[in-house]
């Protein structure tokens, strides 16, 4: 039972090396990169202000998303840091508790939401 504990733990190290590269690289880019190009528009008036709206709105709603996978990237961190100190704690061998399930569940929820934040931004 004691390699189980360790496997599960070195995979959830790993998942979370793995989510905090993937974040540490998407930070790296300019948001605006993998914005489209809009033309300007020959055309004067409120259709000009338009293209300029949605691309401020964007480059917000890119901002909040940036700063939404950071807080949870690092409540990821913490909560796999307190399995971790509770599995250290643990003395048993042979039996696996109860609240070291929910939380590792807890982690694994949090690390799919991060996964589909990162794939829509």
């Amino acid at each position: 039972m004691q390699t189980g504990r360790r496997l599960f733990l070195s995979m959830i190290v790993v998942t979370l090396a793995g989510v905090r590269a993937v974040f540490a690289g998407q930070y790296r880019h300019s948001p605006l990169s993998r914005t489209p190009h809009i033309p300007d528009a020959s055309v004067a008036g409120s259709e000009n202000d338009t293209p300029i709206m949605r691309k401020q709105e964007l480059k917000e709603q890119l901002k909040e998303n940036q700063k939404n996978l950071r807080r949870d990237a690092d409540h990821l961190l913490q909560l796999a840091q307190e399995l971790k100190d509770e599995v250290d704690k643990t003395e048993q061998t042979d039996v696996l508790s109860l609240s070291l399930i929910h939380r590792a569940e807890e982690i694994e929820k949090l690390a799919r939401q991060i996964k589909g934040l990162a794939r829509s931004a």
